[in-house]
């Protein structure tokens, strides 16, 4: 699945296990619980991704045994199909060696479908089968070589007064804006204003924590390679410092005195502050407000006009975020700050969100060299995390087709946006719905979308 705030996909493998050729009986056991929705069965048998098996088997109805493929040592290959469509699925079972009767690991891929039609009207089955169960509200946007694919709003915008979602419905993008704040350095960088090896005193020169300001760069904050941590003004216990902080400057306030969690540069942990700290370099390094630049400097360039950042008080016509609580669905919008930050938390919409990959591609925004710097997965470190950040973005991908963007998530609202530069195709999936939602649409989609020959 993807991480709630940075939204990459990071394909969950559900293993079994098995040693030797698996017996039926074991991986009859499996399937049952898997198609029983049983999860503390599941975990019995050794199989600790239930979040996987859980929406998986919501996506397929379940899955039936068409064939065993092969079966050597601790491996079987199994083919199973869906319950509610004749699509299949490989499962590579693995039977854990110290534990015959459990499974140590079991890969779970959909195979893709035949044609780029097909894979689309899958998609479309699936958002609707979540929209009908309430899982999914917002719009699917896969767009390829600047024509659109499928363009389609689900559920409504504002459920309570039945106000449904448009194409132009705008969503909170949550963490892709770190990707904006990425672009907005990469530009100073290119303008000889900064560089990735600047600390974060060159800039702020009254940092509180000296550590931090001597020893935390430009490339660690993209990275998330600093130390850094949270902001403490997104989680719901955080109320007393949300109705208190109102500016970059007051975050800063909130959180410089502390020093880093770890030795910056030894280590990865995601971090929302760090972009604070990214933001407030772009404006000592522009000589510009954060929200200013972007809106110059990207938004405008980008052509995406209804992007930005507006005040928590001014939020009309922007899709609510609905979050469960006492099993009804309520609006989130308590637990967002006073505005978005330079970590995200603007508002966009998906056809603003196709055009910012279409200037990035055309170089509208930084070089093609920057954006392949940015978008490398093994960018932001030295050696390859593992997790598929790069500088500001995400790479990842599987069985050959890659993909670099950002996702997002926070209460009542999932986001993802993707690029294929194989074969050209953007994927935008907005939502005012609990995170994993575009997750599993964007999954849905990298497996069934039809490999390169």
């Amino acid at each position: 699945m993807r991480m709630a705030g940075g939204g990459a996909v990071a394909i969950t493998c559900l293993v079994l296990g098995g040693g030797g050729a698996l017996p039926s009986a074991t991986t009859q056991a499996w399937l049952k619980a898997f198609n029983a929705g049983d999860m503390k069965a599941l975990k019995a048998l050794g199989d600790e991704n239930t979040d996987f098996d859980r929406d998986a088997r919501e996506e397929t109805g379940g899955l039936d045994l068409l064939d065993v493929e092969s079966g050597e040592g601790n491996v079987i290959k199994a083919l199973l199909r869906e319950r509610i469509s004749p699509e299949t699925w490989h499962v590579t079972l693995i039977r854990d060696a110290k534990r015959p009767a459990k499974f140590s690991d079991v890969s779970a891929i959909a195979d893709p479908m035949p044609s780029e039609k097909a894979a689309i009207a899958a998609l479309d089955a699936f958002g609707s089968r979540m929209k009908q169960k309430d899982k999914f509200s917002g719009v699917l946007l896969v767009r390829k070589d600047g024509r659109d694919l499928l363009a389609k709003a689900y559920g409504h915008a504002d459920a309570g007064e039945k106000v449904p979602n448009t194409l132009d419905t705008e969503f909170f993008f949550a963490s892709q804006g770190k990707m904006f704040t990425a672009v907005a350095i990469f530009q100073l960088i290119e303008k000889g204003r900064i560089s990735l090896t600047d600390t974060v005193g060159k800039f702020l020169t009254h940092y509180p924590n000296r550590e931090i300001a001597k020893k935390v760069t430009v490339r660690m904050l993209l990275s998330h390679t600093g130390g850094t941590g949270e902001m403490g003004i997104l989680l719901p216990e955080n109320s007393a410092n949300r109705a208190r902080v109102h500016s970059i400057a007051d975050i800063i306030a909130l959180n410089g005195k502390r020093g880093p969690f770890f030795k910056p540069g030894t280590k990865w942990d995601y971090s929302n502050y760090g972009y604070i700290l990214l933001g407030a370099m772009v404006e000592k390094a522009s000589g510009m407000d954060f929200y200013d630049y972007v809106q110059r400097n990207i938004f405008a360039r980008a052509h995406m006009t209804h992007t930005g950042y507006p005040l928590h008080d001014d939020m009309a016509g922007i899709a609510v975020p609905l979050t469960p609580k006492n099993r009804k669905l309520v609006s989130a919008m308590d637990q967002w700050p006073w505005r978005g930050t330079p970590a995200g938390g603007g508002v966009s919409t998906a056809g603003d969100m196709a055009r910012f990959i279409g200037a990035l591609n055309a170089g509208k925004l930084i070089s093609k060299t920057s954006l392949k710097l940015a978008t490398h997965a093994a960018g932001g470190f030295g050696f390859r995390q593992g997790n598929g950040f790069g500088l500001g973005f995400i790479e990842s991908g599987i069985n050959g087709l890659k993909y670099w963007g950002h996702g997002g998530g926070a209460p009542g609202d999932s986001v993802v946006l993707d690029y294929y530069p194989q074969t050209h195709v953007t994927f935008v999936c907005m939502a005012n719905r609990e995170p994993p939602a575009c997750d599993r649409l964007a999954i849905n989609f990298l497996f069934r979308w039809p490999r390169q020959k």
